[in-house]
C-alpha cells in the first residue's frame, strides 16, 4: 500500500469505535480526504491532541483499497493556538473550515484552496478582537468568496449576466451567475441586488484576503454573504450551516 507525506489541515474529527477517530483533511495535492486515526482517542496516544479542527499537519497517510486512509504519523506545523483564545476566533475560524468541508471536492489537486484556508486561518488566529457575527467576519467572507473562484464559480457583476448590458444591475441571478438588468429581471427570479453587496464581492474577489476588512461598507456584510450563498446552493448544492463551532 502507497504511503502518501504531505501537509494537511484538519477541517473535522469524528470519534468512531472505542478509540479511533475519522477525520476529513484538506491537502494541497489530494484535496480533500477522508482518514482514520487508529487508537487516536487513547489516554496514552500521541496523536489524539495533533487532531483538532484547525490544526496544520505535516502527515503519513497510507492509502487502502477504498476512500478512506489511514493516518500513521503526524508532526504538527501550526497549532493554531490563537483560535482558541475567544469564541468569536474560534466560531470564524469554524466558518473557514466548515466551507472547505463542504466546497473542496475529494481527491483532486486543491492547492489553491490549501493556501487559502491556511492563509485565513492564520489571519483569524491573530487578528484584534472583534464584535458582531463571526460568519459575517471579513476573513470569513473573503475566504468564501475566493472559494467561489476557486471552484470556477466567479459571479458576473460587471455586466447583466443573461444578455450582456451595461449597468445599473437591478437584480441577482445565480442561475444566470450573476447581476442581471432591469430587463432580465422580470420573470427571472432573481433577487434585488444591493449596490453596497455587489461592490464588497467584487472588492473580496480582487483583492488579497489580508485587505478583506477593507472591502465590505458598513452594512454590507449581510448582502455579500447572501450572494455568496445563493451561487454556493445553485451551482454546488452547498448550503453553509455558517457559525458552527469547532
Amino acid at each position: 500500500m502507497a504511503t502518501i507525506e504531505t501537509e494537511a489541515v484538519v477541517l473535522r474529527t469524528l470519534r468512531y469505535g472505542e478509540s479511533d477517530a475519522i477525520l476529513a483533511l484538506l491537502t494541497p495535492g489530494l484535496g480533500r480526504v477522508s482518514a482514520i486515526a487508529k487508537g487516536a482517542r487513547k489516554p496514552t496516544s500521541r496523536q489524539g491532541g495533533r487532531l483538532q479542527p484547525g490544526v496544520r499537519l505535516q502527515a503519513s497517510l497510507v492509502q487502502g483499497r477504498g476512500d478512506l486512509m489511514t493516518l500513521r504519523t503526524t508532526q504538527v506545523v501550526d497549532a493554531g493556538a490563537g483560535l482558541w483564545m475567544d469564541g468569536y476566533r474560534l466560531r470564524a475560524a469554524g466558518c473557514v473550515l466548515e466551507a472547505a468541508l463542504r466546497v473542496v471536492p475529494e481527491h483532486e489537486d486543491a492547492e489553491a484552496a490549501y493556501n487559502l484556508v491556511t492563509r485565513a486561518l492564520a489571519l483569524i488566529a491573530t487578528m484584534p478582537p472583534r464584535e458582531g457575527e463571526p460568519r459575517l467576519d471579513p476573513y470569513v467572507l473573503g475566504t468564501q468568496a475566493k472559494l467561489l473562484a476557486v471552484s470556477g464559480l466567479v459571479p458576473h457583476l460587471a455586466s447583466c449576466a443573461a444578455c450582456g448590458a451595461p449597468p445599473p444591475l437591478e437584480g441577482f441571478s445565480p442561475t444566470a451567475g450573476g447581476g442581471v438588468c432591469t430587463s432580465c429581471l422580470v420573470g427571472s427570479g432573481a433577487e434585488a441586488l444591493e449596490p453596497a453587496a455587489a461592490d464588497a464581492l467584487v472588492a473580496l474577489l480582487a483583492r488579497p484576503l489580508a485587505e478583506a476588512p477593507e472591502c465590505i461598507a458598513p452594512g454590507a456584510s449581510g448582502g455579500a454573504e447572501r450572494l455568496i450563498a445563493l451561487m454556493l446552493r445553485e451551482h454546488l448544492g452547498v448550503t453553509l450551516r455558517s457559525g458552527t463551532p469547532l
